[in-house]
């Protein structure tokens, strides 16, 4: 499971050292992209054109890769070189300097746009603007692949897998879905078993479409095909990172944020902070739960040297990472750029990072983390099932204070593309369990919740 970063944002871009990339609610991303990128005509001096162009694509595919249907078709657009308003005088994409022209992106785009499903985010009641890009891009797809040879049709299906198997368990059940009714990619029921396993889950996480398919194509199809479709999903690794063709474009230390952005990523790290008190030693643990802390004692100081090193070791990878070399030799630019970035003190963009990495090694301090910031959108996409399935695990594995988490979020519930319902019995288990451990503030919860019980 791989979640990618959104929040709001306004206005141009400021640069800021990370290897993650940030973006916002979809809605507002959309048209501040837009507002963003038509302004780039007039921007002054020229040269400045491009890095707004960059950081307006950037939200899009942010957007896009969060399920708005809007971006993915104006991406489309971008890619195949068509005008965003005909006739307004802004920027043809091959005007700007900074977009390729590339058939396999659009085609790739289109098909996530045209396949769109509106009640899979919870939006039965889709806007007119939304439906057009869903229909729109249904119509640009035969007119693209007619001028696309098959070999190019076929990296775009590819590229659609790689970009939606970096998601979430809806993404890669939308995969199976696309695979199982031949819609947007190549009909194949073992590749739609295959991702539907995947897809599955277990426990409170289990998605129970993908369930439902597992258990329909099990029967459909013979045994060497489901052994075919299992083995895969047994050997699957998720992609390291986001397709995301924009971070090779770009300056590889340069995710673009807005000011706006940047500030509430600011103040919700810092809220974070007040409830983590008492944890000033959570990146050091992170950075050991990944490998990277290299000494037998932590130290209190996050500036002392060894601490220093392995934020410098965290920091090159995610810069390689970045440009797509992990392992090889760097350009003297590349080189410079990424000793740059290497100063041993944390962005708050890398720390989002880091608590994603050390959560998907099994870190209960930071699943705990990562699943408050899950929930709260805090550097991430919100999202209630992935932030409440971390907090689990977390609790589960001993943190008291995850347990405390989750019974606050299971008893008010969190508003999101993928919600968390309100479950008084779950809130009350997980307060209980909190109190129990020594977690003093559950006490306090335990009443407004549990009273009734």
């Amino acid at each position: 499971m791989t979640v990618w970063r959104k929040m709001k944002g306004l206005g141009l871009a400021v640069a800021v050292s990370a290897g993650a990339l940030i973006g916002g609610t979809a809605l507002a991303d959309y048209d501040n992209a837009l507002r963003a990128y038509l302004s780039a005509k007039e921007a002054q001096p020229s040269s400045a054109a491009g890095p707004i162009v960059l950081n307006a694509m950037n939200i899009w595919q942010k957007s896009a890769e969060a399920g708005d249907v809007r971006s993915a078709r104006i991406l489309g657009d971008l890619y195949s070189d068509r005008d965003i308003y005909v006739g307004d005088g802004d920027l043809l994409p091959s005007e700007t300097g900074v977009i390729p022209i590339d058939d396999v992106r659009a085609l790739a785009w289109y098909t996530i746009a045209a396949t769109h499903d509106f009640t899979a985010f919870n939006d039965e009641d889709p806007s007119p603007e939304e439906v057009s890009a869903r229909a729109f891009s249904q119509l640009r797809l035969p007119q693209l692949r007619e001028q696309m040879t098959d070999d190019e049709v076929a990296r775009a299906q590819t590229l659609v897998v790689d970009i939606l198997s970096a998601g979430t368990q809806y993404d890669l059940a939308r995969v199976g879905k696309m695979y199982a009714q031949g819609n947007g990619l190549p009909k194949d029921n073992v590749s739609a078993l295959t991702h539907y396993y995947l897809a599955r889950g277990q426990g409170r996480g289990a998605n129970q479409t993908a369930a439902e398919e597992v258990n329909r194509l099990e029967t459909v199809l013979g045994r060497l095909d489901v052994e075919a479709a299992r083995e895969r999903a047994d050997s699957w690794e998720p992609p390291r990172f986001r397709v995301s063709e924009l971070s090779r474009a770009e300056e590889a230390d340069a995710a673009q944020l807005t000011e706006l952005q940047y500030q509430e990523l600011r103040q919700g790290l810092e809220l974070l902070d007040k409830q983590l008190e008492g944890n000033g030693k959570l990146s050091q643990n992170a950075l050991d739960a990944i490998g990277l802390y290299w000494g037998d004692q932590f130290e209190g100081n996050l500036r002392t040297r060894k601490s220093r090193e392995a934020i410098e070791r965290f920091q090159a990878i995610t810069f390689r990472e970045s440009i797509g070399n992990e392992s090889g030799e760097l350009t003297a630019d590349q080189e410079a750029r990424m000793k740059d970035i290497m100063t041993g003190v944390l962005t708050d963009l890398q720390f989002v990072e880091l608590m994603r990495r050390a959560a998907e090694r099994g870190h209960p301090p930071s699943m705990r983390t990562y699943g408050i910031m899950l929930a709260d959108g805090i550097g991430v996409r919100k999202n209630g099932a992935d932030a409440i399935e971390m907090l689990i695990k977390a609790a589960e594995a001993g943190d008291a204070l995850a347990h405390f988490a989750a019974g606050r979020y299971y008893g008010k519930g969190i508003t999101a593309a993928v919600p968390l319902n309100p479950s008084i019995r779950e809130a009350c288990y997980h307060l209980s369990r909190a109190s129990n451990l020594g977690v003093r503030q559950a006490a306090a919860e335990l009443k407004i919740y549990c009273s009734a019980e």
